[in-house]
């Protein structure tokens, strides 16, 4: 075989370089985007690297951390729902059902809204039965004890525990001897009583207690309104947010979690604080 020349081998080995060098050139970008992007999804949650580090694009501000939204919402107090919650529980506070309505529970919310008008309806019904019974309690003593004008209500018991008042002004003046003070709280004649018999005394006696009856009820119902107001106040709170049950916000670079675990037989609760690497 003839040997080839230095002169030759020189001008094949450039014109091999020249069209190399032309196809790499028009070797497409994503090329190497698509070789980055591969090496992303299988090594890039161990490594930590940021892919726009090596020349990429689009995938994110860093291998295995949050994107640039949800950093801004971190930074917003979004992520923690932490506005939300106290939102909710503020309105639930001035009236319960609205935080359930304020987190789209709208049915519960409409429910306790319920619940909360029963309430105070029955607080006034119950209010005006005692008014009304005592009144007529007054309007009984008037017919058959002989009262009348205008008293306090320890006029009124004692116009009940005695026949006449006579026999009150009497009680009073014993117990003063039996104290060495002198007398006080003596009815005059202007506000004198005398009940016509026992039954009607005992029949006046009743219709008061009616009227307490109604009174007692009528109280118990400030005290279901404040049950009602603060369950309200803890589901509003609770399912503010995406994470039901859990308080969450974000302190000092920490993310703090305060979940309650609420159950008739064993109540509790779990305080978590994490740090994100």
């Amino acid at each position: 075989m003839k040997p080839v020349s230095t002169p030759v081998l020189a001008a094949f080995v450039l014109i091999v370089a020249i069209g190399t060098s032309g196809a790499f050139a028009q070797t497409p970008r994503t090329t190497d985007e698509s070789f980055l992007r591969n090496e992303y999804q299988v090594f890039g949650a161990r490594t930590g690297l940021a892919f726009e580090q090596v020349g990429g694009d689009g995938l994110g501000e860093e291998f295995g951390g949050g994107s640039a939204k949800q950093e801004e919402e971190v930074k917003a107090g979004g992520a923690s729902h932490t506005g939300d919650k106290i939102k909710a529980g503020l309105f639930s506070a001035i009236i319960p059902g609205t935080g359930q309505l304020y987190n789209g529970q709208n049915t519960k919310g409409f429910i306790m809204i319920g619940v909360e008008g029963a309430i105070w309806t029955a607080y006034f019904v119950f209010d005006s039965q005692g008014d009304a019974r005592m009144e007529s309690a007054e309007e009984w003593a008037g017919i058959y004890a002989g009262t009348s004008g205008e008293h306090d209500n320890s006029y009124w018991q004692n116009v009940g525990h005695h026949m006449d008042s006579d026999g009150y002004n009497e009680s009073r003046l014993r117990e003063a001897r039996a104290l060495q003070e002198p007398p006080t709280g003596l009815i005059g004649s202007d506000d004198a009583w005398q009940w016509v018999n026992d039954e009607r005394k005992d029949s006046y006696s009743q219709i008061r207690a009616d009227g307490n009856s109604a009174y007692d009820r009528r109280d118990f119902m400030i005290l279901f309104a404040v049950v009602n107001r603060a369950v309200s106040v803890v589901d509003a709170v609770l399912n503010a947010g995406k994470d039901d049950g859990v308080l969450e916000t974000e302190v000092l670079g920490m993310n703090m979690e305060l979940e309650m675990l609420p159950s008739f037989k064993d109540p509790g609760a779990r305080w978590v604080v994490s740090r994100r690497f």
